[in-house]
């Protein structure tokens, strides 16, 4: 009788694919953290526009609105492996493109929009290939391991990346961010190997937005999950608004740091309790009230507490907004693996738009009634939108025989 593999990091990254995509990612991130902060320089200084600056930076989210219902089903009709080399190689260059100082600034923001719209399939492919690469035993670490080298790297973004860009210039930050994509194209080539397309059967491909929906909407299972990821919506309004309610408290503007790294660094603690302390079991149980609470430590802020208490309220935040690593998990778990590049195609885009809508919507509001009172307002609907969603996952969990995968049956019915 074989003995049971032990769920630990250590048996994670003896995986030798999972290693290749893991640091490949890593590295990404790194250039990607390199890049917003050049690119805000950068744009900011030649154009003196505020507008301008925000704008390139939505261009680094919204390209995801566009790309991944377009280009997410790709990752089905074709080899996984060979789409995120191939993206990373078109990445590469127009990455190096970026790095040109000649470059004007209009096409810049294009180059910027067609380099983000090639990430939605790279994106796709890449996280339905972990699915692939790990053993289902290993998955969700496999996630929580993915979410904390992002969390990590946005920690240290905030201020390391700062400092290089501003000691190295934002042209060489530009192309270093360049040189990553080719280092994760290698990496992939080098370390992953190639399996064929996921799609079964070529002439009975359905890849539009269309059915992707269908997918989801039919199944209660898939409904429920993101329809609790997208109250991601809510928390993220805090990041949105540190700058004016760091004043509105009368901290130093030294200090912001603090409060910008506060939700990422509750994100890294609890998704190493997610990841170390909660076995698959319990991590379905909690999905529900860990989204429903999240938001719950947010409505003191009406109150104006200090630095140091706005920091721990908003640690504890993040803390329970860990909950989309189980999300995630139980999203793609629950996907066949030849709809599984369609379906993330929709799903990663509907998150990242409602964290735009929710930013967008927390800056109008701010200006009315203030940032403490908004970050309340949007914790407190947070809950009260989270509290009926965990219900619904608690009915679903308990009525169906879904978890922890979909029959493909079901799926498809």
């Amino acid at each position: 009788m074989r003995a049971e593999r032990p769920v630990t990091f250590a048996a994670l990254f003896r995986i030798g694919e999972y290693r290749a995509l893991w640091s490949s990612t890593l590295i990404s991130s790194v250039g990607d953290q390199l890049a917003r902060v050049a690119l805000a320089l950068l744009v900011f200084d030649r154009s003196g526009s505020p507008f301008l600056t925000a704008l390139t930076y939505a261009l680094t989210m919204l390209p995801a609105l566009l790309g991944g219902p377009l280009l997410g089903g790709l990752a089905d009709r074709y080899p996984r492996r060979d789409l995120i080399i191939a993206c990373n190689l078109i990445r590469t260059a127009l990455g190096a493109a970026m790095a040109l100082p000649t470059m004007p600034l209009a096409v810049l923001c294009v180059l910027v929009f067609a380099l983000q719209l090639v990430d939605s399939p790279e994106r796709a492919a890449r996280t339905a290939l972990i699915r692939d690469v790990l053993p289902d035993d290993l998955y969700s670490l496999g996630v929580t391991a993915n979410q904390l080298t992002y969390q990590v790297t946005l920690l240290t973004g905030f201020t390391v990346g700062a400092v290089v860009v501003s000691t190295i210039g934002p042209y060489p930050a530009l192309a270093a961010n360049a040189a990553t994509f080719a280092c994760c194209a290698l990496i992939v080539w080098a370390g992953v190997r190639r399996r064929p397309a996921a799609e079964p059967s070529p002439t009975r491909r359905r890849t539009g937005t269309a059915e992707g929906v269908r997918l989801i909407m039919g199944s209660a299972w898939l409904r429920s999950v993101l329809a609790l990821a997208l109250l991601a919506g809510f928390y993220v309004v805090p990041g949105g608004l540190a700058v004016p309610y760091a004043a509105q408290i009368h901290t130093p503007p030294q200090l912001i740091g603090l409060l910008l790294g506060a939700i990422p660094a509750g994100n890294v603690v609890g998704m190493l309790l997610i990841g170390r302390v909660l076995p698959h079991a319990a991590q379905v149980r909690t999905l529900g009230p860990l989204a429903a609470v999240a938001g719950l430590p947010l409505t003191v802020c009406a109150l104006h507490p200090g630095l140091i208490a706005s920091v721990a309220l908003w640690s504890l935040t993040g803390v329970a907004a860990a909950y989309q690593v189980i999300a995630q998990a139980e999203f793609v778990r629950a996907l066949p693996s030849h709809r599984r590049g369609q379906a993330l195609g929709l799903a990663v885009p509907a998150i990242t738009a409602v964290q735009g809508v929710g930013l967008l919507l927390g800056g109008v509001l701010a200006d009315h009634i203030g940032p403490a009172t908004t970050i309340a307002v949007t914790g407190a609907a947070g809950v009260v939108t989270g509290i009926p969603l965990a219900l619904v996952w608690r009915r679903v969990r308990t009525t169906t025989t879904l978890s922890p995968a979909v029959p493909q049956d079901r799926m498809d019915a």
